[in-house]
């Protein structure tokens, strides 16, 4: 790996996703880690998704480090967000981080 992209790995948890500077604290799948939940991104995104009665559940968006929460979510999968249920929408990965958009779930 580059020496830049190592830099890139530090700053995920100790810049990006340090709850000291931008990152909150929250329950994903079970473990406690931090994330970072993005209401203008997931504006942006909704956007995408809008059906011709624009009714909607609830959706988040937010960026957690990869190592923390493991394998990309798959689309569709259900993940446990502080205690609620949401069906993943869309799951990027980049350089260690993952952009999820998630919508509340109801089985």
């Amino acid at each position: 790996m580059s020496e830049f992209k190592d830099m890139i790995q530090e700053d995920i948890k100790e810049i990006f996703l340090d709850p000291e500077m931008f990152g909150e604290m929250h329950t994903v799948a079970g473990k406690e880690m931090a994330i970072i939940l993005d209401d203008a991104e997931k504006l942006k995104r909704t956007e995408q998704y809008q059906d011709d009665k624009a009714i909607y559940s609830k959706r988040i968006f937010f960026y957690v480090a990869a190592e923390d929460l493991g394998k990309l979510p798959e689309l569709g999968r259900v993940i446990d967000v502080d205690g609620r249920d949401y069906a993943v929408l869309q799951a990027d990965q980049e350089d260690g981080i993952y952009s999820i958009m998630a919508e509340e779930y109801r089985g």
